[in-house]
């Protein structure tokens, strides 16, 4: 196990990551089903991009072009603007991951007064080396077959570019090997649920 930081003794942080279409949401479903809370970082990042003093810092940073009709960011735009700009990127992510850690530490706070384990749904946990803000990282796995056509048949994407964000996000075989758990989610349903109860067990200890 990682040498990691515990928010409260005894309390569990469960980092629950995946790349896209390796079906994080259906294991979070079941998580949720069984009482587990869990907190999503796709849902936190679309509050904190409402924030003003988030706003303030993109258009500072990127113009008015990003906004829409009612003064909010638009993702859209915004988007458009980092596609394929890695440094671009990098600027979003330094104005936004600061707030949304923030935001996810708080939540994590109050959900431990009450809770052993909390589940922390976040896609990209590997690619913005946040490894030590959890006690375990449970990987969510498919094949890259598998993944692409789910991606495909999900968002209506060509092929292309399906694989452009794939192999923008850390290959999964190098993240099973810095996860605690691993859930292969080729699997029936059946046995996915199996498998998480499982891991359950040994958490709960």
């Amino acid at each position: 196990m990682r040498e990691v930081k515990f928010f409260e003794e005894g309390k569990v942080v469960v980092g629950l990551t995946g790349g896209i279409g390796s079906g994080k949401s259906t294991v979070s479903r079941i998580l949720q089903k069984k009482g587990y809370p869990l907190i999503d970082l796709d849902k936190i990042s679309h509050e904190v991009i409402e924030y003003p003093e988030v706003i303030e810092k993109l258009v500072k940073a990127f113009g008015e072009d990003i906004l829409d009709e009612n003064g909010k960011i638009s993702r859209r735009k915004l988007g458009a603007v980092v596609f394929g700009n890695k440094e671009k990127l990098r600027e979003i992510n330094s104005i936004m991951h600061p707030v949304i850690l923030a935001e996810m530490r708080r939540q994590v706070r109050l959900l431990e007064k009450i809770n052993k384990i909390v589940f922390v749904e976040i896609q990209l946990l590997f690619e913005v080396k946040w490894e030590k803000e959890f006690n375990v990282i449970l990987l969510v796995y498919v094949d890259r077959e598998t993944q692409i056509k789910r991606v495909m048949e999900r968002d209506g994407r060509t092929f292309e570019d399906v694989e452009q964000i794939i192999n923008s996000q850390l290959n999964l075989e190098d993240k099973k090997k810095k996860s605690d758990y691993v859930i292969d989610n080729t699997k029936k349903i059946k046995e996915v649920e199996l498998e998480i109860e499982k891991i359950l067990k040994e958490l709960e200890v």
